[in-house]
């Protein structure tokens, strides 16, 4: 007979206590059962399919239970568990771990309390997203597959790789995330990956995470905001390689080429790279696009004005206006880039809507009006959505042969497809697309189509972006930053409207050393200058 070992002595037995595998025919819900909701999500019975994780607690029935129709097989009633036997019937699982708890069984008050014990939030406490990644990436270093923790979990692949990829994060980052007032989700975490270590991006996302935004945004800012610098530097260095000179703003007196093109009749920009004074200027911030300029416009027949007299009289208003104009500038380019970030994190979710098994009741009716009114992005792209390369992003492999085959409650969501690819292609690709959101311009889609086609997706369960928000409420865009955190000369003024680009020539005082007769949309952010691939 072999020893007992020390530890086993200090073990005590369980009386009227049970564990055992029990058929599903045999078990019941408690007659007092108090879960209204059994919330039996894919995920839930996925996972108890897969392997019964936490044993059900159950009493045998009493002898003199009155038993209803289709009762009389019944022997066990479920006390803890509700719930799980719920996903077992709709699984139909053969049988569950039980507990079986002979000492409640007499215990009619203790089964109810059992029932508020087992399920009250001050007593389980379910893991954060933090500890969630850190076990199943610990189960994947353990040997435990993809495959397995998905079918155990009841997870989809996409978040288990999620989980895996979060649970690398280093504990540098993983404090950085824990000091954010979010509700972070293992996605969420995945998404810190690749800004792992990164102080400045961290601190951008916690700062962008206190105006109230999604993480997802925040992280697609970034993306987008590096983009533009990488590509900057590209295009700088390619040009300076070529022997071009290249500075940060257009030099006093300069004129762009495209201004020169409409004030000196017969000029050529495309012999003007011989010419001394040629250059290019590459803002320090917004999109990459250089504009070429000349120096010395006067050797082409065109001298600026001369500056104003010497007589000490101070230009009026031109601080100001030169103030406004870079305060402009700069709203300009943050939207420019938060209409970029914004699409990225719409049309993901946008694909998800698409892929759901049945559409929202505002669907079907929605897509009628659309079809009936027949909007301006509709008639340009609607024919065409098929077509595009966002079809295969937001609507993967729907097709015309598959319709056949859908169920009735998945059918509106398909009859959308082609128009959100319509709209999302019309407020995207054009180059038009990117003064959708501004009160100043007019874009590839009017404003209130992008309203109606934005609000949809809101009602339907989206969160727009603070610049979504604007066009939707019909307001100008001020930038991402609530309005308590501008700066009192950023902050929008009511009694004023925005200021346009370019407006401050319509004056007749021309500040020295100003850039005043260059081209007023040459800020690439800002209007549609000349691009120096087409004037150089």
């Amino acid at each position: 007979m072999p020893e007992t070992a020390d530890w086993e002595n200090g073990l005590r037995e369980a009386h009227n206590v049970r564990l055992a595998r029990i058929p599903l025919h045999l078990l019941d819900h408690h007659p007092g059962n108090v879960r209204a909701d059994y919330a039996l999500t894919e995920a839930f019975c996925r996972s108890l399919a897969a392997e019964q994780q936490v044993a059900v607690h159950v009493v045998p029935i009493p002898d003199n239970h009155l038993r209803g129709e289709g009762e009389e097989g019944y022997r066990f009633w479920v006390t803890k568990g509700n719930r799980r036997l719920a996903a077992a019937r709709q699984e139909q699982l053969p049988d569950l771990v039980c507990l079986i708890d002979l000492a409640k069984a007499g215990d009619r008050a203790g089964q109810f309390v059992d029932m508020v014990v087992e399920n009250d939030d001050e007593f389980r406490r379910g893991l954060t997203a933090f500890e969630q990644a850190q076990a199943l990436f610990a189960a994947y270093e353990a040997g435990a597959s993809r495959t397995r923790i998905r079918k155990l979990t009841g997870r989809t692949r996409e978040q288990v790789a999620g989980a895996i990829t979060a649970g690398r994060l280093s504990t540098q980052t993983r404090q950085a995330a824990q000091e954010m007032d979010y509700d972070w989700t293992l996605e969420d975490l995945a998404l810190l990956a690749e800004f792992d270590g990164d102080e400045e991006a961290l601190a951008e996302i916690h700062q962008r995470v206190g105006w109230g935004h999604k993480v997802r945004y925040a992280v697609e800012y970034i993306r987008t905001e590096r983009a533009e610098a990488a590509e900057r530097v590209r295009v700088r260095a390619e040009l300076e390689q070529a022997g071009i000179r290249v500075s940060d703003d257009i030099p006093p007196g300069a004129l762009t080429l495209s201004r020169l093109t409409d004030v000196v009749e017969g000029f050529d920009p495309g012999t003007h790279t011989t010419c001394e004074g040629h250059g290019v200027f590459l803002r320090s911030r917004g999109t990459a696009t250089p504009l070429a300029y000349c120096t010395g416009p006067e050797q082409h027949g065109y001298a600026p004005p001369e500056a104003p007299s010497a007589s000490g009289a101070p230009v009026v208003g031109s601080a100001a206006s030169a103030k406004a104009t870079e305060l402009e500038r700069r709203l300009v380019i943050e939207g420019n880039r938060a209409w970029k970030a914004s699409a990225a994190v719409r049309q993901e979710w946008v694909a998800g809507l698409l892929a759901r098994a049945t559409a929202p009741k505002p669907v079907l009716a929605w897509v009628a009006r659309q079809l009936m009114e027949m909007p301006t992005p509709l008639r340009d792209k609607l024919t065409g959505a098929r077509h595009t390369a966002l079809w295969a992003k937001l609507a993967g492999t729907i097709d015309a042969a598959s319709t056949a085959a859908v169920r009735p409650g998945r059918l509106p969501l398909l009859a959308l497809a082609p128009i959100a690819v319509a709209y999302e292609h019309q407020m995207t690709v054009p180059d038009s697309a990117r003064y959708i959101w501004r009160d100043d311009r007019a874009g590839g889609v009017s404003r209130p189509d992008a309203r109606a086609y934005l609000s949809l997706l809101v009602e339907l369960g989206y969160q727009p972006t603070p610049i979504e928000q604007a066009v939707i409420d019909g307001l100008a865009y001020r930038g991402d930053a609530p309005a308590e955190e501008l700066e009192p000369e950023q902050a929008p003024d009511a009694g004023e409207p925005p200021h346009e680009p370019g407006a401050e020539e319509t004056s007749t005082a021309v500040p020295q050393d100003s850039d005043a007769w260059a081209d007023p949309h040459a800020d690439s952010d800002a209007g549609d200058g000349a691009a120096y691939s087409a004037a150089a």
